[in-house]
């Protein structure tokens, strides 16, 4: 048995159990533990292994990174595909204990191939089964789930979660969505836009800070230079994206890349602050190549920052 100390929120006692059933975390066949004259109690003889889960779940990365900054920061992840599961997942393991998740969609078996999702997932929501595996990691989360698409979200709810972000990252393949949360929150929010290529061939990553290029000033000159790497990507006639395929070895490079610049973002005013020495000047756009031959990669697995400028006729700065 292994008790915590976690919140309310997740159903469970001040001081209770979790334990690696598939069924629902609240399954009343938990045993219930208590306080008593200063000791853990429990009605039955089990062997009992306290965990402090604030100290002792990031032990690893003691030194690393600022903790107590990231448990104190709130993360919205907008797409729960191959991208913004694993990446909610992995920003949990890293120490951040306060998600907005918004997906309206379900988990397919498609999505098992490369997607922390498994056989007991299937037709059910993205949302809950990334909340479940959540509490498997950390049962002291705080994650608030939002199951509809969030280009038909109410404006007020959508702003209300936005604002109260100190991150957002949009990991949806939808350009529209990719739009309203750059015009929404661009003025007053970081957030990350990764990109993964037809075949995983690369992908990009482009973060925008309130005085750096926006997604609309950068995702023109994309069009522009990297249109052939990315055709396949996008249907240009209509600004939807297309199912393409990829394998997670490739996906996991983007994830890693994209979970890196969220923890550099997230403790950028702490003394631990690495996001100078993981970044260049004048650079928001991060491409990675898993091939050679593709942009200007002429070996495999590289990656380069591209410099990246304000478009004063883009619509974010002349509203601004």
């Amino acid at each position: 048995m292994i008790i915590s100390s976690v919140n309310q929120k997740n159903g469970l006692k001040k001081i209770g159990v979790f334990h690696q059933s598939r069924n629902n975390i609240n399954d009343q066949s938990c045993l219930h533990f208590y306080m008593e004259k200063g000791k853990v109690q429990c009605s039955k003889e089990v062997d009992i292994q306290v965990i402090n889960y604030t100290t002792q779940l990031n032990e690893r990365n003691h030194g690393i990174i600022d903790q107590s900054c990231l448990q104190e920061m709130s993360v919205t992840i907008i797409g729960l595909g191959s991208g913004g599961s694993p990446i909610a997942l992995d920003l949990i393991r890293c120490g951040v204990t306060s998600l907005n998740l918004i997906d309206f969609d379900t988990v397919s078996i498609s999505n098992l191939c490369r997607s922390p999702y498994d056989l007991f997932d299937i037709g059910r929501k993205k949302t809950e089964c990334v909340y479940e595996k959540a509490l498997r990691i950390n049962p002291c989360v705080n994650i608030q789930l939002y199951d509809e698409d969030v280009l038909n979200m109410e404006s007020e709810k959508l702003d209300h979660v936005l604002q109260n972000s100190d991150l957002i990252i949009e990991a949806t393949d939808s350009i529209k969505t990719k739009i309203l949360i750059n015009g929404l929150a661009y003025h007053s929010k970081p957030i990350i836009y990764p990109s993964v290529y037809d075949m995983g061939k690369g992908g990009d990553i482009l973060f925008t800070i309130p005085g750096l290029p926006c997604f609309e000033c950068v995702f023109k000159s994309i069009i522009k230079d990297l249109k052939e790497t990315k055709k396949a990507e996008w249907d240009y006639t209509t600004g939807e994206t297309k199912p393409m395929p990829a394998l997670l070895s490739d996906i996991q490079v983007v994830v890693a890349r994209a979970v890196k610049i969220a923890l550099a973002i997230l403790t950028a005013n702490t003394e631990k602050s690495f996001i100078e020495k993981i970044t260049e000047p004048s650079c928001s756009l991060l491409i990675i190549g898993n091939e050679k031959g593709l942009y200007l990669f002429d070996r495999p697995f590289q990656e380069v920052w591209a410099e990246t400028q304000i478009n004063p006729k883009c619509s974010c700065q002349t509203l601004a």
